[in-house]
């Protein structure tokens, strides 16, 4: 699970080296990645909406 979050995490950046991506490649499954990515996703439009919610009131 650790390996999903950080292969999604640095995703969202846009940065990974080619041998960590190849090892995630072979280690996790793309169900993994989907799942992780949309509720890495969900966690961080939540999080931008509270924050604008709090500056803004």
């Amino acid at each position: 699970m650790w390996r999903v979050w950080k292969a999604v995490f640095w995703s969202f950046f846009g940065v990974r080296k080619g041998r960590d991506l190849e090892a995630d490649a072979a280690h996790i499954k793309p169900v993994h990645i989907i799942l992780g990515g949309l509720l890495g996703g969900l966690i961080f439009v939540v999080s931008l909406v509270l924050l604008v919610n709090w500056i803004t009131h």
